[in-house]
């Protein structure tokens, strides 16, 4: 049998098709309803409505913020300070050795932020299912 092409009209009309069901997918995701729930968690979503009684995205914790504020802060600080003070009192001018230690302390900082995170999100979670079975 001989092969025959598709017109230019019919490629263009399938790809019209595929750009309207993209779309089509994002309105229904943009629509999808959270129950009041943060994805993935039993927790509720704590909101504030605003003055016309449309409701606000949830509000950060403070000391998640300051949390945050001080990681960034340390992790910007303490390698650069790691480097220098290692290169000029411990290796004695070499650099390679030095930019180690300050790799080894963003890495340091970078998993006790984890840590940290993962501490605060299991105290969270038996604190909740404590007032739970309460």
């Amino acid at each position: 049998m001989p092969r025959t092409k598709k017109s230019k009209d019919t490629k263009s009309t399938d790809t019209k098709d595929a750009g309207s069901s993209a779309v089509r997918n994002r309105q229904h995701k943009s629509t999808a309803k959270t129950d009041g729930y943060a994805p993935g968690t039993t927790e509720q979503l704590q909101t504030q409505p605003t003055e016309r009684g449309a409701v606000q995205s949830p509000q950060i914790p403070g000391n998640v913020i300051k949390k945050l504020v001080a990681f960034s802060v340390t992790l910007l600080i303490a390698p650069i300070l790691t480097y220098f003070l290692s290169l000029n009192f411990v290796f004695a001018g070499s650099t390679t050795p030095a930019a180690i230690t300050a790799a080894v302390t963003a890495n340091i900082v970078l998993a006790a932020y984890v840590y940290a995170a993962w501490v605060e999100e299991s105290d969270d979670n038996s604190s909740h299912s404590k007032r739970k079975s309460d």
